[in-house]
């Protein structure tokens, strides 16, 4: 008969508080270890370990391009958001330090090493290939490849969970700006599956570029380039906060708080060279301008988006 799993590393099996969490993504039975995979012992669906992680991918991975560049950039740039940005805000929202946290879309799983350094217990899923630095990891029991959209954990589990531009890569064509067919019906379920996760009172942090700009500063530039790319406000790849707002409401998150953006960005590329930081100026002063004026946040005038949702008291 086939073990209850107890942690994610199949070298060495031990007891965790966070791999009681995981379940079967389909349907969410217990897991059992067999041998080299996780066994549902419900539905009998195998699932396998990849360099020591379970693989519980469902449908679809996320092929985005990555270089060791890309990677390095990554890593220094996601660094500095939870220093400056994350670890400050989540001590507002959880001042006791304890909150179970879901990093979903967690690249190469920097953050989640940052906020249990910091006393969270912090989770992280991807689908993607920047993945392939986990191994390099403190909380390598933490991270699990999985799809937002098929969340292998039960209901309630999580007070709080939060995404970096996740969202827009759902429902298009691999790694492009090309919406498919079923773009509102895949990102309506993951937000219903976020939202089938968090606790009755848990909350939700998402962002990502503003669909209202007229400029997408993040997407469609040449590598080394800083010329941003014309934006479309009616273009379905990015997101407004209203659209934020919709796929939520299913899950009962009608309480929208737009947040500040200022040091969300390090700048992290434009700051080490006098024409970066020259380039980077207006978009700089443009953050902090919205970050002052609240309803400025979730208007055009804003590139970047940060929203907070919850469910009302």
């Amino acid at each position: 008969m086939a073990s209850p799993v107890t942690n994610y590393n199949p070298e060495q099996i031990q007891e965790s508080e966070i791999s009681k969490l995981i379940r079967c993504p389909l349907c969410r039975g217990m897991l059992d270890r067999s041998n080299t995979a996780l066994r549902c012992s419900s539905c009998a669906r195998e699932f396998p370990f990849r360099r020591g992680f379970p693989d519980l991918i469902v449908d679809e991975r996320f092929n985005d391009p990555t270089t060791a560049q890309k990677i390095q950039y990554e890593e220094r740039s996601n660094a500095d958001l939870t220093r400056n940005y994350l670890i400050p805000l989540f001590r507002q929202l959880w001042p006791d330090h304890r909150a179970r946290l879901l990093s979903f879309g967690c690249g190469t799983g920097i953050d989640v090493d940052l906020l249990t350094r910091e006393g969270f217990e912090c989770l992280g899923i991807d689908c993607g290939n920047r993945t392939q630095v986990w191994e390099g990891r403190e909380q390598r029991s933490h991270l699990i490849l999985a799809n937002g959209k098929h969340l292998p954990f039960p209901e309630q589990s999580f007070d709080g969970a939060f995404c970096g531009c996740v969202f827009p890569h759902v429902g298009v064509v691999g790694d492009s700006s090309q919406v498919t067919t079923q773009y509102n019906a895949e990102r309506s379920r993951l937000a219903g599956e976020i939202g089938r996760v968090l606790k009755s009172n848990g909350k939700v942090i998402v962002s990502s570029p503003n669909r209202l700009f007229p400029l997408d500063l993040f997407h469609g530039r040449e590598e080394g380039s800083m010329r941003p790319k014309w934006n479309w406000p009616g273009r379905p790849f990015l997101l407004s906060a209203a659209d934020y707002a919709r796929l939520f409401r299913s899950s009962g998150f009608t309480q929208v708080t737009p947040l500040p953006v200022r040091n969300y960005w390090g700048f992290i590329r434009s700051r080490h060279s006098f024409r970066g930081w020259m380039l980077g100026a207006p978009v700089r002063g443009l953050f902090w301008i919205v970050s002052q004026v609240r309803p400025l946040r979730t208007s055009p005038l804003n590139p970047w988006l940060v929203l907070l949702l919850a469910r009302p008291n």
